[in-house]
């Protein structure tokens, strides 16, 4: 009988070390700022502290809590195929 893997939580994201995949965007894209920037060290500096800063606050709230305060606040959405959170009452 083969044995095969099966992670903790099915919902769990993938990791790279010991980061999180939504962790290392982080880190990454505050890299590559850092190299179009010409600074590479303050870039990947800033990219580890938003990091460290994101998985403290991470740990601490209900798991989708970044995506509903970014929807909340009309940056990530479903603008045109649902109402507005605020709606209480829809008319037909």
């Amino acid at each position: 009988m083969e044995q095969h893997y099966l992670p903790r939580y099915l919902n769990a994201l993938p990791q790279l070390l010991w980061w999180e995949l939504d962790e290392v965007m982080f880190l990454a894209g505050f890299t590559f700022l850092g190299i179009m920037a010409d600074a590479q060290l303050i870039g990947a500096g800033v990219g580890f502290l938003s990091t460290k800063f994101y998985a403290s606050f991470k740990r601490k709230k209900q798991p989708g809590f970044l995506k509903h305060w970014f929807y909340s606040k009309g940056l990530y959405g479903l603008k045109g195929k649902y109402p507005d959170y605020w709606i209480k009452e829809l008319m037909m």
